[in-house]
């Protein structure tokens, strides 16, 4: 069992910092010297206990389904304790080779309202996220981006760089910003990810959950009626994943309504509707696609997320070079060798499939220097040759390796540190 003993107020009421004891059939998830916290630009001693949980709630409790043991809160919101169960069903369809056992104990429910009417987004400044503000747009939804998710909460610079990226980019002048710090992904051991056959834990479970609860304090001072949450697959995409429409419309605190925006749309037509947006506004505006650790730039535009949105671009005859990357007439040789290095997923494949298909179809394409070497590279794309490459790549068994890689990297996590600063 984990028992959440209270919870403590810090940095002038800006930070939740949660007094927890995991007992013996739960010590070895979580990290003894690591409290678990969540921290806000906004004083929020105002914000009832039973909402205030909500964040701790929502990363504990899907570790304890998965390995088995209780979770006992002393008060929680009520419409979130009720909410939780119909997520836990929808992580039981995803799962069904797993039984998922675990529960929650909660002492006093209580009944929250929040009367205005306001809206949020999860924003991260990828395809997804700004196609999901596209369609909001009227809304002027609050942009809320969180330290510790997708940004590891010692990157300083990289997060200097991207609160830069937001609070400068003159489209989304009239958004109000909202700003998270959370250890979301530090709190806990490498145990928790093998509670899955394959490594993988925060993107097939955790992290819709985590997200859209980590507002919980702010939906409340804030007055959201509405959190939209931006898909990241579509339903041509059957794959075990963290947040689905299923999962995140389930999750309500307060009478709050979570929206899943853009599961009916392919990548590529989020691609196809940022760049018609862009034509609309006359504005260029920059995608924030890449956290890799190559990256020196606003993006590293040479990791395969780089290549599919920059393609994506070039299918919509627009400059990839106004839309935050770096790229010349050699993208292509690029994209073949990256393409050609490395695992691929069925998430992947059909994200370059979409682009193969729309090679297919358009005519309204990009030029760095010379159409006709350029077109040669397209048809490599157009007959097939790319998707071939990862359906290779997919059928060769590598979830043990992988597995066996992530064990020595966690075991023995000060080497490997030592490793990557001196590669």
């Amino acid at each position: 069992m984990v028992k959440l003993n209270n919870i403590q107020l810090a940095d002038n009421n800006h930070k939740i910092v949660y007094d927890y004891v995991a007992l013996a059939d739960s010590k070895k998830y979580f990290n003894k010297n690591v409290s678990f916290y969540s921290k806000y630009k906004q004083d929020i001693s105002s914000v009832p206990q039973s909402i205030l949980a909500i964040p701790f709630v929502s990363n504990l409790i899907p570790i304890a389904w998965f390995a088995g043991f209780d979770i006992e809160v002393p008060e929680l919101d009520e419409d979130f304790f009720n909410a939780l169960k119909q997520v836990k069903i929808e992580f039981e369809n995803q799962f069904p080779e797993y039984e998922l056992k675990g529960d929650i104990k909660v002492l006093k429910l209580v009944k929250n309202t929040i009367s205005a009417s306001n809206s949020a987004m999860l924003f991260s400044g990828g395809v997804d996220a700004y196609a999901t503000y596209i369609r909001t747009f009227a809304e002027t939804p609050d942009l809320v981006t969180i330290l510790g998710a997708d940004i590891e909460i010692e990157d300083q610079s990289q997060w200097l760089s991207f609160t830069n990226f937001i609070e400068e980019e003159p489209l989304l002048k009239s958004n109000e910003k909202r700003y998270i710090e959370t250890n979301v992904r530090a709190f806990y051991t490498y145990q928790v990810e093998l509670l899955l056959k394959d490594v993988g834990w925060w993107g097939k479970v955790q992290h819709g959950l985590s997200l859209i609860g980590s507002l919980a304090p702010i939906s409340y001072l804030n007055g959201y009626s509405k959190i939209y949450i931006a898909s990241s697959y579509t339903e041509q995409i059957a794959i075990a994943w963290g947040s689905t429409p299923q999962i995140d419309q389930s999750i309500s605190w307060a009478g709050i309504k979570v929206f899943h925006d853009g599961y009916e749309l392919q990548r590529q037509d989020k691609v196809d509707l940022i760049t018609q947006f862009s034509e609309e506004k006359n504005t260029d505006f920059k995608l924030r696609v890449c956290y890799s650790e190559l990256r020196s730039a606003f993006n590293c535009s040479k990791c395969e997320k780089c290549y599919r949105t920059i393609l994506g671009l070039i299918l919509n005859g627009k400059n990839p070079n106004n839309y935050g990357f770096n790229v010349d007439e050699q993208v292509y040789t690029k994209m073949f060798a990256n393409l050609n290095y490395g695992s691929a997923s069925k998430g992947m494949q059909y994200f370059w499939w979409e682009l193969m298909e729309k090679a297919k179809t358009t005519n309204a394409i990009y030029t760095f220097k010379d159409e006709a070497i350029e077109k040669i590279e397209l048809d490599r794309i157009r007959n097939g040759e790319i998707h071939n490459i990862l359906e290779q790549k997919i059928n060769t068994p590598k979830s043990r390796k992988s597995k066996i890689k992530f064990l020595i990297r966690n075991k023995f996590s000060g080497l490997y540190k030592i490793y990557k600063k001196l590669r």
